[in-house]
């Protein structure tokens, strides 16, 4: 009887901690894989020819460090590091990089909370941590073409949630985490398993060289979940980013969320963030 009820305990437990669905992520939030960020030195030109807008070569007033606060992880609002030390991110000098962990090379570095399971299909993240420059050596390259631009980068999201996991009809925000985008236009088509596909327009809300941005758009529930007849809702997302004249970029990592990681300018909502 004693061995039943810690057996009944047991699974009665488990039960219960059945953690409900909050975000699928494809990557890691660990700062485009920079695991030493002490002494690593931010642009200090405004973009990646050395110009502000209005022609004028400028340096900004602010920490000299990538890492701006110091507290080891290179965030929103912080910089992709300048390797070489020329005062500029670009893909024609020294400052490619390429931080790619073991899963992350072959491609199957996901995390999820509250997935009943997350499909073969889901990949992306061979195109995280990784300078997309191309000026690049190409080892392991995500693209077939190479490092020669376009890098298109795509992210697939494949998963299952129970269907009292979510909340029907909640709001799935889509964030990305990516430095030094300064050249538009960026399209980023979006495609579902059954919903109209939509695109989006990234926009560059500043020309600091390097800059580390976040954005958030908002999808709706229909368009990422879908019934799949045993009581649990099937998401299906994929992004595809066309950049085409974009030299050098990164991505730390994509996901999609019930919270939103980024407002959009001058304290707009994330619909502007992100434009639909």
């Amino acid at each position: 009887m004693k061995i039943f009820l810690i057996g009944l305990f047991f699974l009665i437990a488990s039960g219960a901690s059945a953690e409900p669905f909050k975000n699928i992520r494809i990557g890691d939030q660990d700062g485009f894989g920079f695991t030493k960020t002490k002494g690593l030195l931010r642009p200090t030109l405004r973009n990646n020819f050395g110009f502000d807008f209005e022609g004028r070569g400028r340096r900004s007033p602010q920490s000299k460090w990538a890492d701006t606060n110091g507290d080891g992880i290179l965030r929103q609002g912080e910089f992709l590091p300048d390797l070489d030390g020329d005062g500029r991110v670009a893909w024609f000098t020294g400052d490619d990089f390429d931080n790619r962990a073991p899963e992350e090379m072959v491609d199957r570095n996901n995390f999820c909370r509250g997935c009943l399971k997350i499909h073969q299909v889901t990949r992306g993240s061979i195109w995280t941590d990784l300078a997309l420059s191309a000026g690049a050596a190409g080892y392991n390259w995500p693209d077939a073409n190479g490092p020669t631009p376009p890098n298109n980068a795509t992210f697939i999201f494949d998963f299952t949630v129970k269907g009292a996991d979510i909340a029907a009809g909640a709001l799935i925000f889509f964030n990305l985490v990516y430095g030094d985008y300064d050249i538009v236009p960026a399209i980023v088509g979006v495609e579902f398993a059954k919903a109209k596909p939509r695109i989006l327009q990234i926009e560059n809300i500043g020309p600091d060289d390097g800059l580390i941005q976040a954005r958030s758009a908002v999808l709706n529930f229909k368009e990422v979940f879908t019934n799949d007849g045993k009581g649990n809702w099937h998401g299906y997302v994929r992004v595809v980013f066309d950049a085409p004249l974009e030299p050098y970029t990164a991505f730390d990592f994509v996901e999609l969320s019930l919270f939103q990681i980024a407002e959009g300018p001058a304290g707009g909502n994330s619909t502007n963030s992100i434009r639909c």
